[in-house]
């Protein structure tokens, strides 16, 4: 990997510079002063990680242009609390406050923040072990694809969910709705009870058999063609019916990229989020489920989605988990 720090303040990102040397996934560590002279250290051929100080909302706009024009994950650091919003939903993939004073103790954590992200980046370019590669989804699969919504009360729906499922699951893809930090708990739980393979997603992660991806809380989540392969990504954008992640984004991409090969389900929670996706994958020949309203907490995402037409089945919360299994053997 190709680490490039884009910074006009030299001695702070200088020690993060000689850090960042040091990692085993680093090719090569840059130095830029401007985002405009980052290209310059762009070439076709490795991944490229860009570590940008943002001085000001002008930078952003121009790391955004070239994020798009190249494979670039980019990481923004600044000192100014106020730039983390706009540079995650300018395209950013992570941001990293700078301390307000350099001290030893506060330059390392600092740095252990950035290093953190570069390593869980690194880690997901890894090519696969075989083993992984014969879970993965590509485009050419006809195995199902779960996607998965609920809100309130949904914690619970799930886990008496994955408790019906057996381990070899189709990969499943879930969106529940959650308080900012949350979500990475939750699926540590789920996975530590269940037979399951469940973990909280993060952009590239592969789509996999035995594999439960949740949507991190404060991010949306979409599915994606990468490398030939089914993944998602998760990226900082407007509300949904005022929620983020919003269950309508994730399951207009399942039925946009895998059609007829996918299984939506909506279990309990209020408002309407999931109802219009749901039904865009029934439109595209997916198969869909909503809670009954007798096992349902709250009785209203599955209740719109019925009332629109989005609902093939409509089912009790125990006996969902074996209509899944059913449909995905189809």
């Amino acid at each position: 990997m190709r680490i490039i720090i884009v910074s006009s303040q030299t001695d702070l990102m200088r020690s993060v510079g000689s850090e960042l040397a040091r990692l085993p996934c680093a090719e090569m560590v840059a130095q830029v002063s401007r985002v405009a002279d980052t290209e310059q250290k762009i070439n076709n051929i490795n991944n490229h990680l860009v570590l940008v100080d943002l001085d000001s909302v002008t930078d952003l706009f121009r790391m955004q242009q070239i994020k798009n024009r190249y494979q670039l994950y980019v990481i923004c650091v600044s000192g100014n609390a106020a730039f983390a919003s706009a540079s995650l939903r300018g395209g950013s993939d992570e941001f990293v406050l700078k301390p307000a004073i350099n001290t030893p103790v506060s330059t390392v954590k600092f740095i252990d923040n950035i290093v953190k992200y570069i390593n869980a980046y690194a880690q997901r370019q890894k090519m696969p072990a075989m083993r992984e590669l014969n879970k993965m989804v590509t485009k050419h699969d006809r195995q199902k694809i779960v996607a998965i919504a609920s809100s309130t009360g949904g914690t619970s729906a799930l886990e008496v969910l994955l408790a019906g499922l057996p381990a070899d699951i189709p990969p499943m893809v879930v969106v529940q709705h959650m308080t900012s930090g949350f979500t990475k708990l939750f699926a540590e739980r789920l996975n530590a009870n269940n037979k399951q393979q469940i973990r909280e997603a993060a952009t590239g992660d592969y789509l996999m058999r035995g594999t439960l991806l949740l949507a991190p809380a404060d991010r949306h989540m979409k599915m994606v063609r990468r490398e030939g392969r089914l993944a998602v990504e998760c990226f900082v954008g407007q509300k949904l019916h005022g929620v983020m992640p919003a269950a309508d984004i994730l399951f207009e991409s399942v039925a946009e990229l895998v059609k007829g090969e996918s299984i939506g389900v909506v279990l309990t929670g209020m408002g309407a989020d999931g109802a219009r996706g749901l039904k865009a994958m029934r439109a595209a020949g997916a198969k869909t489920i909503g809670q009954d309203e007798a096992t349902c907490v709250v009785y209203g995402m599955p209740k719109v989605a019925k009332d629109i037409g989005a609902v093939m089945y409509e089912l009790p919360l125990d006996k969902i988990a074996e209509r899944i299994m059913s449909l995905a053997r189809e």
